[in-house]
C-alpha cells in the first residue's frame, strides 16, 4: 500500500463483478488515491488498467444457473469451488498484466437476495480466492447494510457519486436495470425491472448470446397484452428505496417472455419498449417526488444494454427531455467491477462504503469482510 500523506493514500485493486448474464467474471484493475482527512472520503483521482471478461465454460455457467436448486451442503461445496476459480483466474490475469494489487474486492455471484427477510448471498469464497492468489480479499459487501434495516442495493451510487462526472441520472443496463438520480435530498437510487437478463434469453435459443445492438427487437412488432400484463407487475408499484433479486426477474419477467407464442423479434421488440417504459415511469416518479428542477436533464448509461442501439432509442423517445450520454466502453463494460474495486479500497481503510440514503440503512456502514493474503 502506497501512502503519499497522513491523510491520502493510493491504492491499487482488483474489482471482480459476475452477473446475471453468466458470461464470465468481469475484471477491472484499478488506481485510487483517497482523502481521507475529514468527513466523507474523496476520490482525488482514479485509473482503470487492464481489464477483462474472463468467460466461464459452459459448466461453470449451469452450475452458476443452477445454484438456487441445490440443497445446503451443495450450495457450500459451490461456494468453495467458485471461490477456488476465480482465485485461479485473478491469479492467471495478474501474471498476464503485471499488475499487483494491495487487494483484490469480490462481489461474488448472487444467489439469494431476499432484504426483506434480513439476508441475501453472494457465492465466491473469498478465503479460497486470497489462497489461490496470495491476495487479501474483500468480499460480502451487502450483508452489513441489511442487517442494519437497508436493501443492500443498489451499489452503484456510490461510483456514480465519487467517480463520475456529474449528472442528473446514471442508468445501468445489466442483467437488471437500475438508477441513480442526483437531487437536492441527496442521491436515490433503486432497481427498475429486469433488462439483459431478459432480452438474452429470448435469443439463447438461436445460439446467441446477445442481439446484437438490438437488430432482431428493431425488426419486431409490439405485443400489447403482454406489456400490459408486465406492467401490472406489484414491485413497479412499490416505492423506493426498492431491490430486486434475480430469481423474481426470472419467474416473473423472464420465464413469461421465454412461454408467450410470438416470435422471438416481437417478444424483444415488446422487452425493449417495457424497460423502456418502466424508466421513463421511474425518471418521472423521482422528478416528482424529489421535487427536482424542469428540465432539460443528461442521463449517463452504462452497462452491457448500452451496446443495444434499439434500447438506447427507446429509451430516447420516452425521456424526449433527457439528453442521453454514453461513456467509453471501457466504462460502459466494466463500470460495476470498478465500483466493488472502489468498495474493497474503502473497506481496507475502514470507511464508509454504502449510501444509507439510497439503500434506507440506518447509517453509512463500512460493509464487507476481509481474508488476509500472504503478503
Amino acid at each position: 500500500m502506497a501512502i503519499s500523506d497522513q491523510a491520502t493514500q493510493q491504492l491499487r485493486a482488483i474489482g471482480l463483478m459476475s452477473g446475471s448474464s453468466l458470461d464470465g467474471l468481469d475484471v477491472a484493475a484499478c488506481e485510487f488515491t483517497i482523502a481521507t482527512d475529514s468527513g466523507s472520503p474523496r476520490i482525488l483521482s482514479w485509473e482503470m488498467g487492464a481489464s477483462a471478461t474472463l468467460p466461464y465454460s459452459e459448466s461453470w455457467a449451469q452450475r452458476l444457473r443452477e445454484a438456487t436448486q441445490l440443497n445446503g451442503l451443495e450450495l457450500t461445496a459451490l461456494h468453495a469451488d467458485y471461490g477456488k476459480l476465480v482465485g485461479e483466474l485473478v491469479r492467471d490475469f495478474l501474471q498476464e498484466h503485471h499488475f499487483q494489487p494491495d487487494l483484490i474486492a469480490s462481489h461474488g455471484h448472487t444467489v439469494f437476495h431476499y432484504p426483506e427477510r434480513g439476508f441475501t448471498l453472494q457465492i465466491g469464497d473469498g478465503a479460497a480466492i486470497a489462497a489461490q492468489s496470495g491476495i487479501t480479499t474483500i468480499c460480502d459487501f451487502r450483508s452489513l447494510d441489511i442487517a442494519n434495516g437497508g436493501q443492500g442495493a443498489p451499489l452503484a451510487p456510490l461510483a456514480d457519486a465519487l467517480l463520475l462526472p456529474p449528472h442528473d441520472f446514471y442508468l445501468n443496463l445489466g442483467g437488471i436495470a437500475n438508477i441513480t438520480a442526483r437531487t437536492h435530498n441527496g442521491h436515490v437510487a433503486f432497481d427498475i425491472c429486469g433488462a439483459n437478463q431478459i432480452l438474452n434469453a429470448l435469443v439463447a435459443p438461436l445460439q446467441l448470446p446477445y442481439d446484437d445492438k438490438g437488430h432482431l427487437a428493431r425488426g419486431g412488432q409490439f405485443i400489447p397484452e403482454l406489456a400490459r400484463q408486465q406492467n401490472q407487475l406489484k414491485y413497479f408499484k412499490l416505492p423506493y428505496p426498492k431491490s430486486l433479486d434475480n430469481n423474481w426477474v426470472r419467474e416473473n419477467q423472464t420465464q413469461v417472455f421465454e412461454a408467450h407464442p410470438e416470435s422471438t423479434a416481437n417478444r424483444l421488440h415488446t422487452a425493449c419498449l417495457l424497460i423502456a417504459g418502466q424508466i421513463a415511469q421511474q425518471v418521472q416518479q423521482i422528478r416528482k417526488r424529489e421535487t427536482m428542477d424542469e428540465g432539460p436533464y443528461s442521463l449517463l448509461v452504462s452497462g452491457g444494454g448500452a451496446y443495444n442501439d434499439f434500447l438506447i432509442e427507446c429509451i430516447q423517445t420516452a425521456l424526449p427531455d433527457v439528453k442521453i450520454e454514453l461513456p467509453d466502453d471501457r466504462l460502459i463494460a466494466f463500470k460495476e467491477a470498478a465500483l466493488i474495486a472502489l468498495m474493497g479500497s474503502l473497506r481496507l481503510l475502514g470507511r464508509p462504503n454504502c449510501l444509507s440514503s439510497v439503500t434506507g440503512a440506518t447509517y453509512d456502514v463500512c460493509g464487507g469482510a476481509i481474508h488476509s493474503g500472504r503478503s
